[in-house]
């Protein structure tokens, strides 16, 4: 199986290819914390599709919303 089958066959299974490379990217440098914004550049996703994923990740329990 190919790199972007893979990455297709993910996106499918997670449903949002937004979530996939956010849900990489946070298990890539777990502990590190990261706000809304970092995240949106380090990804490069748009802040407002992010913020509906974080938002949906965070129902489910597998992220923490911290307020500063």
């Amino acid at each position: 199986m190919s790199k972007a089958e893979s990455k297709h066959i993910l996106d499918k299974l997670f449903g949002s290819r937004i979530r996939v490379k956010l849900l990489r990217f946070l298990f890539r440098n777990y502990p590190a914390r990261f706000g809304a914004h970092e995240l949106s550049k380090k990804i490069q996703e748009p802040l407002d599709d992010l913020k509906k994923e974080l938002g949906l990740l965070a129902e489910l329990g597998l992220v923490k919303k911290n307020k500063i």
